[in-house]
């Protein structure tokens, strides 16, 4: 979380947009940024992580999110559109449909800030299954959408601050009748976006001021953004032939890959890729590392997996591995352009 030093600076420093200049080309400049950076994969992986190993009161943890934007060419839709997902633990966890929705985004010169604005769709269950995939969008029309409706269904305004870029819901402007809880709820949002962190914090209050839907202390949720890896794992069993699982990928802000082998060694293990802080008392601590780890076991009890292996490397590293002889891993990062690893 290095890179974001100055956040919290620029979160006390930027209370109001009055702080942020936002002339016309540096608005332009922002959606610019908006469209480059926003698209990919965001998870808070390594947040739950350092979270445990420093023993964070439950009431005060945060949960697990997986975030994913979606750069998509749909004219009648928009310029500048992005397909947005939440899933809760992991790429692979349960689906949130209330933030299924279509972002489009423009210069709003009035209000000195980009506009980021949510639809969502009339037939979700069309589009689920291929969210991540850009071409799958390409006939979508803007009749195709409804406006977005719920607690992430109001317009999001971002503007520049140094570095990062913050985007905030409009005060009083956002609120929705909860079905959960049958009552009315007024919401905020703040987005802190750079080239490898977003933070969120959100909050749904009561007639009365009070959160009853958000982190209590209101921290951040802090995910990081992806990179895409090709990776190449190996079992040697003493007795029988030598497994191996070659070319799975896996993004490295804590996905996870289950690979079951072949009998007569048949196993259920399950490898781990991280890159985030490493909460040693080594001397080295709030060290951002890569790691690749290995697991026997079911990665949803990861109390009663068996640990068999790590090995990590620098956050800028393009790789990881680790072998014993018996068990083996190690991750590259994806080049589209480059051959398949080749098996050992």
């Amino acid at each position: 979380m290095k890179l974001f030093a100055g956040i919290a600076v620029a979160a006390l420093i930027a209370a109001a947009p009055a702080f942020a200049t936002n002339s016309p080309i540096e608005l332009k400049t922002a959606l610019k940024d908006l469209m480059t950076i926003l698209p990919g994969q965001f998870d808070n992986a390594s947040q739950k992580f350092f979270e445990e190993e420093n023993k964070t009161p439950k009431e005060l943890a945060h949960g697990s999110v997986y975030r994913s934007f979606t750069h998509i060419e749909a004219p009648d839709v928009g310029q500048n559109v992005l397909v947005a997902t939440v899933r809760y633990g992991g790429k692979s966890g349960s689906f949130d449909n209330g933030e299924f929705q279509v972002w489009t985004l423009s210069v709003d010169a009035a209000r000195k800030a980009v506009k980021m604005s949510p639809r969502r769709f009339k037939d979700p269950a069309k589009y689920v299954d291929k969210a991540l995939d850009a071409a799958a969008f390409k006939d979508l029309m803007a009749a195709d959408l409804v406006p977005a409706q719920g607690a992430a269904s109001c317009d999001v305004y971002w503007r520049k601050f140094g570095n990062e870029l913050r985007g905030q819901t409009e005060p009083g402007a956002c609120s929705s009748m909860s079905t959960t809880m049958k009552m009315q709820l007024a919401w905020e949002w703040e987005y802190i976006l750079n080239d490898t962190e977003m933070w969120i914090n959100f909050a749904g209050r009561d007639a009365t001021g009070k959160i009853v839907n958000g982190q209590p202390d209101q921290s951040h949720f802090r995910l990081g953004k992806a990179r895409d890896f090709e990776c190449l794992f190996g079992f040697r069993p003493v007795k029988g032939e030598p497994q191996t699982s070659n070319g799975p990928r896996m993004h490295d802000r804590g996905d996870v890959y289950v690979w079951e082998t072949k009998a007569p060694n048949k196993h259920s293990f399950y490898y781990t890729l991280l890159r985030g802080m490493w909460p040693s008392n080594s001397g080295r601590n709030y060290e951002d590392l890569l790691r690749i780890s290995m697991y026997e076991g079911d990665p949803k009890k990861p109390d009663k997996s068996k640990f068999l292996g790590m090995g990590w490397a620098s956050a800028a590293s393009d790789r990881a591995s680790f072998g014993d002889g018996m068990y083996s891993g190690r991750c590259k990062l994806f080049d589209p352009s480059a051959p398949p690893i080749k098996g050992e």
